[in-house]
């Protein structure tokens, strides 16, 4: 039987609205694929334009790789670490917001990770089947703090 995936609170090291992600619904060889809905109580909901801009798609993205990070920390016994999202070469929207009602899927898979903590990440957003937005996306993760 397989491991049922933690929550999303638990791999990140965020609390309250500051978590855009809803559910952590698989992992892959090399990534996670997470699910956020865009309803009126998102951090980022626009009434006028009645959904969340696409610019808010990044930080889904990091915070994705964020539960991989926190995925591969749990299974060495170490709370989730701060990590920084460093940049991207290109971030391509294929929308200016998400609608609301949409439930988006966000893919990532590593592309390199050495022991600095300096990685990259292909990443996706996808909603039913439609390609929303592409990126890959340059991250550093911090070493984990020594304690007493």
């Amino acid at each position: 039987m397989a491991e049922a995936l933690p929550a999303v609170a638990e791999l990140l090291p965020l609390a309250g609205s500051a978590i855009l992600l809803d559910e952590l619904r698989a992992e892959t060889a090399h990534g996670v694929i997470a699910a956020a809905r865009i309803g009126r109580s998102h951090l980022f909901f626009s009434v006028e334009q009645r959904g969340v801009p696409s610019w808010v798609g990044i930080e889904l993205m990091a915070q994705t790789i964020g539960l991989h990070a926190g995925l591969v920390a749990r299974r060495e016994n170490r709370p989730p670490q701060v990590g920084y999202l460093l940049g991207t070469r290109r971030y391509a929207p294929e929308t200016s917001w998400f609608p609301e009602g949409a439930s988006l899927e966000i893919r990532v898979e590593r592309l390199y990770l050495d022991d600095s903590g300096l990685g990259a990440y292909d990443c996706t957003i996808v909603s039913d089947d439609a390609l929303l937005a592409h990126a890959t996306i340059t991250v550093f993760q911090t070493a984990a703090e020594v304690g007493p």
